[in-house]
């Protein structure tokens, strides 16, 4: 925890004010349909601790902590409080979302928060042993990663079309096997990001620029081939605001990230999800229509909370899977030509179940918890994701404040987990781990080569 200075009273007061104003004012536009007091304590126990906790500011402004507790307050406090108090929550069968549920569902999140913030707080209190890795031979890696940039891109323009990598309706890979055009689609579009970001990294610890020409191509083909209004929200996130958090990497006001992250949320998103079904020309043409705050907690793109109550509904019927869907999410990468039986999206499982027709909705990560294991996978998944965060944050803060001039895989790493993480924890875990991997299957494949080389 940080020294408490004035100027960081002020700072910390001031994000108090400004979250709490904007809350207030919010619920101000609403129309209370449902106004069961002990439903809304439940809700406001969870939003105090969860405030409270995001009221606490990183050493650097930022960290997976950050975005653990600012994923809560957002979709498991004030998105479901808004949806409970209008009496609409995402997507059908919402008479089964009773007071009782809601109840219960609130307190197995107060579980995993206490849980997750024990752990956090008491994990590798003393140090953390494994070393930072760093990244051999760099301006060799740049020089590989360049090529990789320009074969990868070009593939990816030249299957997709020019004029198509500018809306996401369009944009997608004309590859005949799914599965290979998913891995494609991941992999091949975040080599280009990578090798932006290890010229960030060697720019600002090395004070020049490796290779002028070959930079600004590779971020020409990065930005076209990852445009932001073509490709999917926790990707465009991730991907720029990590490259932001390269640029930027310690923030004097250590609550303005959470406060860009709430302006994203409200309203970048939404705009940028007009996209999704119309393309850059019909957008233009007709305009972008933002949704008033209290609307937009109210469609699909907040179901995190009704998804988890649902979850919570199925294990009442049919029990856990005792890993089952676990097993499905860590072997994401098994074709189901290979593997038949390999389960689906525990989202997509639940809403075949309830006989939905769209089944493409969410599943928090502690909804993955409990569809597996019970009361004990939310409590295990907790302290996994507790121990996760706190290993990133620490050897990443340490990274920061080093002089060390040489790049660690770390600090390719943290900056772009921060925008995946969001992702992850609104789930489901099957589709948001994929994508993850995918994503750092260069980084991830450079390390294992390093590995092999320095053992060998």
């Amino acid at each position: 925890m940080q020294k408490l200075t004035i100027k960081r009273f002020m700072y910390t007061y001031f994000f108090i004010c400004i979250t709490l104003i904007g809350s207030f004012s919010i619920f101000l536009d609403l129309d209370f349909i449902n106004k069961q007091g002990i439903v809304i304590v439940s809700f406001l126990i969870n939003g105090v601790i969860i405030l409270f906790e995001l009221s606490k500011s990183s050493k650097v402004g930022y960290s997976l902590k950050d975005i653990f507790y600012l994923f809560l307050f957002i979709f498991m406090f004030i998105s479901p409080l808004i949806q409970y108090l209008k009496g609409v929550f995402p997507w059908w069968n919402t008479y089964l979302l009773t007071d009782e549920k809601i109840i219960y569902t609130n307190l197995i999140i107060l579980l995993f928060l206490l849980v997750y913030l024990t752990i956090y707080k008491i994990a590798f209190k003393n140090r953390i042993i494994i070393k930072n890795r760093e990244v051999k031979n760099i301006r060799l890696v740049m020089d590989i990663f360049f090529v990789a940039t320009v074969f990868c891109s070009l593939f990816i323009i030249i299957n997709t079309g020019f004029s198509n990598l500018f809306a996401r309706v369009n944009n997608s890979l004309q590859v005949e096997l799914s599965s290979f055009a998913l891995i494609i689609s991941n992999t091949f579009r975040s080599v280009s990001v990578i090798y932006v970001g290890m010229n960030l990294l060697f720019i600002l610890k090395n004070k020049y620029v490796y290779r002028i020409i070959p930079f600004m191509l590779g971020s020409i083909l990065m930005i076209l081939v990852n445009f932001p209004t073509a490709t999917a929200r926790f990707w465009m996130a991730s991907v720029y605001l990590g490259l932001l958090i390269i640029l930027i990497n310690k923030l004097k006001n250590p609550h303005i990230f959470k406060i860009i992250i709430f302006i994203g949320i409200l309203v970048i998103f939404p705009a940028i999800n007009t996209f999704r079904n119309n393309s850059f020309v019909e957008v233009i043409r007709n305009g972008i229509n933002i949704a008033k705050p209290a609307d937009a907690f109210l469609a699909g793109d907040f179901d995190s909370f009704s998804m988890l109550v649902r979850t919570i509904i199925y294990a009442d019927s049919y029990g856990v899977t005792w890993g089952n869907q676990l097993l499905g999410n860590l072997l994401f990468f098994i074709p189901r030509s290979f593997w038949p039986t390999k389960p689906i999206g525990s989202g997509s499982m639940i809403a075949e179940d309830f006989g939905w027709n769209f089944t493409n909705v969410s599943l928090p990560f502690i909804g993955e918890g409990f569809i597996n294991f019970g009361i004990l996978g939310v409590v295990l998944f907790a302290v996994i994701l507790a121990m996760l965060c706190k290993f990133g944050d620490s050897k990443y803060e340490k990274c920061i404040y080093s002089e060390n001039r040489n790049i660690t895989f770390i600090e390719l790493i943290f900056p772009f987990s921060i925008g995946f993480l969001f992702f992850i924890l609104r789930g489901d875990l099957l589709s948001s781990l994929s994508y993850y991997i995918g994503f750092m299957a260069p980084v991830i494949i450079l390390w294992l080569i390093q590995s092999l080389k320095i053992r060998s």
